[in-house]
């Protein structure tokens, strides 16, 4: 099977259902395009969280990425989460290393990995499924069974960004129709630090979802943080492993608190007075610090340094 270039891939691959279908190969009867994906049940030798999206190691592991950025060492479930908060962030992540799709276990560097594209293997937060492969001849054998088509790494991660903006429009009505997000209610749903309503602030309010149907609510990420302050000698409290969501002040968007960035001491208060103005990506924070005063931080550096709190 050869290697497609880049160009021809990305102009090519919107046909792949089609071509499958068109053109079936010769299955490969060692291989079963069934496996396991999610890992069902989870598997507890696997740990972590994919700070963008809250999915779990122990279901994802088949596709989980590592990777530096700045001096920090990240994780992604995804090729979406890993491009997502590259654009976020507006460097592109280094040193990524990716789990191999049928020995998830085993993590390689992903720029010496080969991808299988668009085949019957269920996708991570995407219907375009990338599953990786330690070398060219692995990946060719997978796609003879499952169908799809072999690229390299940047190829595969430029494909993943290119979809962002349409597979994030898809995400956040998926998370709302679950309910993996839950808008606060006017006189209904109150702030659990300050007791006033997170739906009169929409720029401002934000939450912790349990993933047990309990979401606790915040007017403000002023008091947001005041509560993750409280947990800090708490480890086995709930909060620890709620997933955050806080609103981008630009859109209005719900986006993850850990993967966001925040303009604190700004001259624009929010409902609590002094406020980390949230944004989803990095220029937007700037921008605004630049016409309004402030610095930028990280989720971590807002929780440690200017509230006391966790990371």
């Amino acid at each position: 099977m050869e290697r497609l270039d880049r160009r021809q891939f990305i102009g090519n691959i919107s046909r792949l259902t089609i071509a499958a279908l068109v053109f079936p190969l010769s299955a490969n009867a060692d291989i079963d395009c069934r496996v396991a994906h999610p890992l069902t049940p989870p598997d507890p030798a696997f740990h972590g969280r994919c700070p963008n999206c809250g999915m779990i190691r122990s279901m994802w592991a088949r596709t989980w990425k590592t990777f530096r950025m700045d001096a920090d060492i990240r994780e992604a479930c995804s090729f979406h989460c890993l491009s997502d908060m590259g654009v976020k962030s507006g460097r592109l992540p280094q040193d990524v290393q990716t789990a191999l799709f049928l020995q998830p276990r085993g993590m390689v560097a992903a720029a010496d990995a080969w991808y299988v594209v668009g085949s019957s293997a269920k996708g991570t937060m995407t219907k375009l499924s990338k599953a990786a492969f330690p070398d060219r001849f692995a990946a060719a054998d997978f796609a003879q069974s499952c169908g799809g088509q072999i690229a390299d790494y940047e190829t595969t991660f430029q494909l993943a960004r290119k979809a962002l903006e349409k597979e994030n429009a898809m995400i956040d009505h998926k998370r709302l129709a679950k309910g993996k997000i839950v808008p606060p209610i006017d006189m209904k749903d109150e702030c659990v630090v300050c007791r006033m309503y997170p739906a009169r602030y929409p720029r401002h309010c934000s939450q912790v979802s349990h993933g047990d149907a309990h979401v606790d609510h915040f007017c403000s990420t002023h008091c947001l943080f005041t509560w993750l302050t409280g947990l800090k000698n708490a480890p086995s409290h709930p909060g620890q492993s709620g997933m955050i969501w806080v609103t981008d002040f630009a859109s209005g968007r719900w986006i993850s608190g850990r993967t966001a960035y925040y303009v604190i001491d700004s001259r624009t208060m929010g409902p609590m007075g002094a406020e980390a103005i949230a944004f989803d990506r990095l220029s937007q924070a700037q921008e605004f610090a630049r016409n309004n005063g402030g610095q930028v931080m990280t989720f971590q550096k807002v929780g440690s340094h200017h509230f006391g709190g966790p990371a």
